[in-house]
């Protein structure tokens, strides 16, 4: 068993499952409020991952205005194209990870998959307060949640220069 925080590295504390199921399903939470009628789809969570985790890119998304939408954090992206190619490369790299999260998910159940339909319900739940330094990443995912459900899947892909 391990005694204390220090035992993992810095990038085991950020990419563990764990915080990862809670980053998506407070994406799945952001989606679900701002289109109430529609659920995320399966291939969609794939994305938030190499977002949400990437210091850069949370910060711009952080710092893009909620109304402004996904276009205009891609533009904000892509000023430098090999940081939106990036994010294809990451969404790559964070496969099982993401995977692995969403099994947490079900399981805590704070997600609910469809199988059938490949949606993804974000459960009605009231977790705990979570830390601090975890706070932007959770707000960004619930940003990215609402963006992605104002656009057409197709569309969120190809703007963010993903092959679903």
């Amino acid at each position: 068993m391990l005694g204390s925080k220090q035992d993992f590295s810095p990038v085991g504390l950020v990419q563990n499952p764990a915080f990862g199921a809670l980053v998506l399903w407070q994406f799945g939470r952001g989606f679900q409020a701002e289109k109430i009628d529609a659920l995320p789809r399966l291939n969609s969570f794939f994305l938030v991952l190499p977002i949400i985790l990437h210091a850069e890119t949370v910060e711009m998304v952080r710092s893009t205005n909620p109304s402004s939408g996904l276009a205009k954090f891609v533009s904000k992206v892509a000023e430098n194209r090999e940081r939106l190619y990036a994010i294809h490369d990451r969404a790559l790299a964070l496969r099982g990870l993401t995977l692995e999260s969403i099994a947490i998910g079900v399981t805590s159940q704070l997600l609910n998959v469809n199988y059938e339909t490949a949606d993804v319900r974000a459960n009605e739940l009231k977790p705990p307060t979570p830390a601090q330094g975890i706070k932007v990443h959770l707000a960004g995912a619930e940003r990215l949640g609402r963006w992605f459900s104002r656009l057409p899947q197709s569309q969120v892909f190809k703007l963010l220069q993903v092959e679903p």
